[in-house]
């Protein structure tokens, strides 16, 4: 309990009665590793986990306020933590070991920058000092035994007599500042062309309208409340990511733009089977949900699991192709009333219309920029599996975020990427049908002797409706009042055509809708 930490209150960590081992479970629960393990408990200073790139920040400022520490062994012995997601983090630690960092704070052979408050030459010190080793292959048996051995042996007994530099404590980290722009306080509708897209534009809401706030961990985030994003048409097994084709790398590793991290997210995360150390995943939830079967009056109930996918959804939707009871949860209130990590995805529907198979997720806390895409494709992933075996076309995919956002540590990259995105990039000023066609339909303008005339026409050119007026104004403020228009872009053009109309009839010019009046 003698051991300083920094900021315990934001990043939950483990402390033993030992005094020079440090323990790193990775992607592992390291609750659950504490709790079983008496050894671990006995002789290992600190554990904790490394879910993202950024708790290296974390390791390393604890290492500096504890120079009694002369060994950190690393354990990542689940599927899990051998996922591009669980590696990130290792991979980081691991190369600053071996190659140290650079002046400013890169660590050598990657692009990750660590905070500018965390100084090189203390680095180098700990990077001198203490043995990093991975254990990922061992049981957790084997992993006690070494860290017995370690804890008891004399350079560990010395180390906590002669620690090899007095502690560091470094400067909280300072993120970035990044301006929030005034909004509406609850509730966001954003569509996109494919699921990175639709994705990229939920990632810019938050950068410029998220409001900044705390979080149980203690730690900020930027978050906007009830964000509902769709795809209408994404293939899971063919994923459109042309949009991060000139993304760096390491961006793509992070946020799971990449075929091979989002085929392995599925495997892993929305299999049935839970992997070691971990409580559950989404797919055991779904495809295992635990209950308990009645075996009689007098006996005792049986453990037992539902496979929701199976038993609830395409059982209901095959009863009626119009049930609104396909419903599956992964929220157990036996087991996540006192849970400190209950699932974020918590509901999934299916309802069809037209012979097309939607899938309507809500997720009650959700991690946009580093969880957003796996969760997305993986959705899509079941959706596909389920429209196929009930024999309906792939329809759209809705997610409702309740919480969408973005924590401090992903801020600087979120930043960089929406401002690249969309903030410095020039409006393409030709129309294209493929990405920017109404689902509503489209306006046609026209003059009919003193008044303007606008006919709305559906996707397939039926008409649906025709709107006359004296103005242009008259008309944009009917078309606005009646929201006939789904898209902002489309609205706007409609309003400069109706404009364009306005004067061409008032001076006797030719008009002609998308084409420059001739004076």
């Amino acid at each position: 309990m003698s051991l300083a930490l920094y900021q315990p209150e934001k990043y939950k960590v483990y402390l033993g009665a030992g005094k020079s081992v440090g323990l790193c479970t990775v992607w592992n629960e390291p609750e659950l590793v504490f709790n079983r393990s008496a050894a671990i408990r006995e002789k290992v200073a600190i554990l904790g986990t490394l879910y993202s790139r950024h708790g290296v920040n974390v390791i390393l400022r604890n290492l500096a306020l504890n120079p009694t520490i002369r060994t950190l062994y690393l354990w990542g012995h689940g599927a899990l933590s051998n996922t591009a997601f669980g590696l990130a983090g290792r991979t980081i630690l691991e190369q600053f070991w071996r190659a140290g960092v650079e002046a400013d704070g890169t660590v050598s052979g990657t692009k990750f920058k660590l905070e500018k408050e965390i100084k090189p030459a203390i680095l180098e010190k700990i990077r001198a000092a203490v043995r990093l080793e991975d254990l990922s292959d061992r049981t957790l048996s084997e992993v006690e035994k070494l860290i017995e051995a370690a804890g008891s042996s004399h350079a560990a007994k010395a180390s906590r007599d002669k620690p090899y530099m007095s502690p560091v404590a470094f400067p909280p980290a300072v993120p970035e500042a990044v301006e929030v722009f005034p909004s509406e306080t609850v509730g966001w509708l954003v569509r996109g062309r494919s699921i990175l897209d639709a994705w990229s534009r939920v990632v810019e809401r938050i950068m410029r309208y998220g409001v900044i706030k705390g979080t149980q961990y203690g730690y900020q985030q930027r978050e906007l409340i009830g964000v509902t994003w769709l795809a209408a048409s994404e293939d899971p097994d063919e994923p459109d990511l042309s949009l991060a084709a000139d993304w760096p790398q390491e961006l793509r590793q992070l946020v799971g733009a990449s075929a091979d991290s989002l085929r392995e997210y599925f495997r892993v995360f929305l299999s049935p089977e839970c992997p070691p150390g971990i409580a559950y995943t989404y797919g055991n939830r779904l495809q295992r949900y635990p209950h308990f079967v009645r075996l009689g009056r007098t006996s005792r109930d049986k453990p037992g699991n539902i496979n929701q996918i199976e038993e609830v959804i395409i059982k209901q939707m095959r009863a009626s192709p119009d049930s609104r009871r396909a419903v599956a949860t992964t929220m157990v209130p036996s087991i996540d009333k006192d849970s400190k990590e209950p699932p974020c995805l918590t509901q999934i529907q299916t309802l069809q219309s037209g012979g097309a198979l939607h899938l309507l997720a809500t997720v009650r806390s959700h991690d946009i920029f580093k969880a957003g895409l796996p969760n997305a494709f993986g959705l899509r992933t079941i959706q596909k599996k389920i429209a196929a075996t009930l024999g309906f076309t792939l329809g759209q995919l809705q997610i409702t975020s309740q919480s969408a956002h973005i924590y401090e540590q992903d801020w600087t990259e979120a930043f960089k990427l929406t401002r690249c995105l969309f903030w410095e990039r020039e409006p393409s000023l030709t129309f294209n049908p493929a990405t920017q066609s109404d689902p509503r339909g489209n306006f046609i303008i026209t003059i009919e002797g003193d008044e303007l005339v606008a006919t709305l026409q559906g996707p397939e050119g039926e008409t649906l409706l025709k709107l006359t007026g004296p103005s242009a104004k008259h008309l944009a403020k009917k078309i606005t009042q009646l929201e006939l228009l789904a898209r902002t872009d489309h609205l706007a053009d409609v309003a400069m055509e109706l404009q364009k109309a306005e004067i061409a009839k008032e001076r006797g010019l030719n008009y002609q809708q998308d084409r420059n009046l001739v004076f």
